[in-house]
């Protein structure tokens, strides 16, 4: 084939042109603008060459061929090689057939040995690619189970909605309220949290009251006492899978190094499979400069505490595969040891029904994580209304330092009726205004009469 070059005012022009010089069966390579103008290039088929256009390249060929080594000296050469490689292959066969059979068998068993220790690294080889597996299909069956609870949780609330829903209905309401009640209701609150909070904004007439008797109550009703952040003895960090364990013991440790030097803190993590979580660990505790040691069993955890017994303070980080599991293990070993269960703010009910479900364990306490990804922390607000556990620290951001040592259950309150998306009712608009204007104006009197006091005169405002 041979490439052609076609200029033409337009595409259309250009496809005609084409067309015409070389058939309905031309094909285009390319299509670009050059100097205004478009250009193809097409691919046109060359016609074979005739017997006398091709006698010229036949003599060429010929003539080259002609300058070469005749075949004859190949062929000899060629064979005394295959009976050179042949007579040295009998004299290496019969050299070694001469050998001693004592040699031959002192030989054979390093050769053995060798074959036998093969085997033993592909078992060790082959006994991890199993565990990691296990750990994978632990992990899946974790995973549907929390999906089913969730699906079976979604249920429970989808009848107790259609129960409640008659009983919402014949309420009344302020029409003021009817946004607020709408926002309620799309929101995705449990039923129980919801009924509650709309009986509540009953007796109210307008928005601003509404909302403040909501933020009220609701923080009345979760407020819990108040733990220092550990910063000495065991303590273990417990928690479902992406709850933020890791970062959270990253922080303990940097906060306690700072406090105490980094030589006195240590990070312990145990039992976790997850690929790359032994890696963030070690990077994590890099960065504040504390030890971090793996524990891949519960023998080894329990030789490392008692190694390291003088260190001022030890956090264990635990996997979120087997949660039960692992902390039955590690309450087995019978230390003073302060549990703490780590959950994120905008965790779902069925999360918390899994981490407090077993009566058995006994919390030291709450670590919330993720505050600043919590936009809708209600099943955390229903949990916290209904059990009574102390909140130590939490944690907002990605850094290591960002750690909220004061956790204030008012702003988590806030924070949730300030995501509800109410629009405001216009009608209590001018209503505001007048408020503000008339606070003001008193404000600007009670400084005029003040101004005028005086103790000779005895002139008083009220």
């Amino acid at each position: 084939m041979e490439l052609k070059r076609i200029l033409a005012r337009n595409a259309r022009a250009a496809n005609e042109k084409a067309i015409a010089q070389y058939g309905p069966d031309v094909l285009v390579i390319s299509s670009s603008q050059v100097n205004g103008l478009t250009e193809l290039i097409v691919a046109v088929d060359i016609p074979a060459l005739t017997a006398e256009e091709a006698e010229p390249f036949l003599k060429t060929e010929f003539a080259n061929a002609s300058n070469k080594e005749p075949a004859s000296k190949f062929d000899v050469l060629l064979g005394k090689t295959l009976e050179d490689n042949k007579r040295q292959a009998r004299e290496r066969q019969a050299t070694q057939v001469a050998k001693p059979i004592i040699q031959v068998t002192a030989k054979a068993e390093p050769i053995k040995a060798k074959v036998a220790t093969k085997p033993a690294a592909k078992a060790k080889a082959t006994e991890a690619e199993q565990e990691i597996r296990d750990h994978e299909m632990v992990r899946g069956r974790e995973i549907v189970e929390l999906v089913r609870e969730e699906l079976a949780s979604l249920r429970r609330e989808f009848k107790l909605s259609q129960q409640m829903a008659t009983w919402q209905g014949n309420m009344p309401l302020p029409p003021a309220l009817s946004p607020l009640r709408d926002a309620l209701n799309d929101a995705p609150i449990p039923v129980a949290l919801r009924a509650l909070l709309i009986d509540s904004i009953k007796d109210h007439d307008n928005m601003a009251d509404a909302k403040l008797a909501l933020q009220n109550q609701l923080s009345h009703a979760v407020e819990q006492e108040q733990l220092a952040m550990p910063s000495s003895g065991v303590h273990v960090l417990v928690g479902p899978s992406g709850a933020g364990k890791s970062l959270m013991v990253a922080r303990l440790a940097q906060a306690a190094s700072l406090a105490h030097g980094s030589e006195k803190v240590m990070v312990i993590s145990y039992h976790d499979q997850r690929a790359g979580a032994w890696n963030q660990t070690q990077l994590l505790s890099a960065q504040s400069g504390v030890d971090c040691f793996r524990a891949i069993n519960i023998g080894t955890l329990k030789l490392l505490l008692e190694e390291h017994a003088s260190r001022r303070l030890i956090l264990i980080d635990t996997s979120g595969v087997q949660m039960q599991e692992r902390l039955t293990e590690i309450r087995g070993l019978q230390q003073n040891m302060g549990f703490h269960a780590v959950v994120p703010a905008d965790a779902s009910a069925a999360t918390l029904r899994r981490l407090f479900e077993n009566t058995d364990n006994t919390w030291s306490s709450l670590m919330l994580s993720k505050l600043d990804e919590s936009n809708q922390p209600w099943a955390l607000l229903q949990f916290l209304t209904e059990k009574t556990l102390p909140v130590s620290i939490a944690s907002q951001g990605e850094r290591t330092s960002d750690l909220v040592e004061s956790v204030a259950m008012v702003d988590l309150v806030k924070r949730a009726l300030d995501n509800l998306g109410v629009a405001e009712n216009n009608s209590d608009a001018p209503a505001a205004q007048a408020s503000a204007l008339g606070a003001l104006t008193v404000n600007k009197l009670q400084k005029i009469a003040a101004h005028y006091q005086t103790e000779s005169t005895g002139l008083s405002h009220e």
